[in-house]
């Protein structure tokens, strides 16, 4: 890997609120990640994405919709590219709900109910992505004008196939309020958080919110509340936290459990994890 774009590679904030760049300079062998919700544009290399039994495959050319956060497993290929390099666009709940409101709507009985759908770009959102990446080599042209830009894949993703992904957050389905549920288990994760609690804060019996979030996430509420703390640990792990710190701070009592739980998860120890970030 060269030296000097060293800097370059990871996650990379941009000019304009709520975009960031990632970069890959090698790829990676498949292993567990928690992928947040919103728009991801390929834009080199390619990723192949394991959730439960379902494998979807994207690549340069195309684009991922993430309705809510979800734990995955993923391998990344630099295929014929120098790097693996992307484009994540946040969707704005408030952005959301306008241009929802400016979108035909699909009948509710007519949409899948998974909440990933990869799609290839076309050509409105691939020249809006355009405009979107010349704005960052000008900071005041990105700040001007980078809003429009992301306002406008927003509203030509929901225009197109993969718009059920987000316009079904906004109504008052099980789906909604599933992602209510996450949102609750993303603020408070840290906490001594009750599943039937949370399925009464979005108005859901406990069988039937246990159903629903099987359907919609594909795994179960523990399940997933585990993952969640697992990967927010990691991250904390990998930013230079002591693992009894990190164990600590979202949400294990014991640091022996918290060692075993993510040995089983990831295959390798929190301590292994930390050397290898440093190597």
């Amino acid at each position: 890997m060269a030296q000097g774009k060293s800097h370059l590679n990871g996650v990379i904030k941009t000019p304009v609120d709520g975009v960031r760049l990632f970069r890959d300079p090698t790829g990676c062998k498949k292993q567990p990640l928690l992928y947040q919700s919103g728009i991801i544009i390929m834009l080199k290399g390619s990723k192949r994405l394991y959730i439960d039994s379902r494998e979807i495959v994207y690549k340069k050319g195309d684009y991922l919709v993430l309705g809510v956060p979800l734990p995955a497993e993923c391998a990344a290929f630099t295929d014929d590219d120098d790097c693996i390099l992307g484009l994540v666009v946040d969707v704005p709940p408030s952005l959301l709900v306008e241009l929802t409101q400016l979108t035909p709507r699909e009948a509710s009985s007519a949409r899948p109910t998974f909440t990933v759908s990869q799609q290839s770009l076309d050509t409105t959102i691939a020249d809006a992505t355009h405009r979107l990446l010349a704005a960052f080599t000008n900071k005041n042209k990105a700040l001007a004008l980078g809003a429009s830009y992301v306002r406008e894949i927003i509203y030509h993703v929901l225009n197109g196939p993969a718009g059920y992904v987000l316009s079904g957050l906004t109504e008052n389905g099980h789906y909604a309020r599933v992602a209510k549920a996450l949102h609750i288990i993303h603020e408070k994760y840290a906490t001594s958080l009750n599943v039937e609690q949370i399925a009464r804060d979005v108005n859901m019996s406990p069988s039937g919110f246990h159903r629903v979030f099987r359907e919609v996430v594909l795994d179960t509420p523990i399940q997933y509340i585990k993952k969640v703390r697992l990967a927010k640990a990691r991250e904390r792990i990998n930013g230079g936290e002591r693992v009894s710190e990190a164990a600590e701070a979202v949400g294990y009592k014991s640091v022996s459990q918290f060692s075993r739980e993510f040995k089983r998860y990831y295959q390798f120890t929190p301590l292994q994890d930390k050397s290898s970030e440093i190597a």
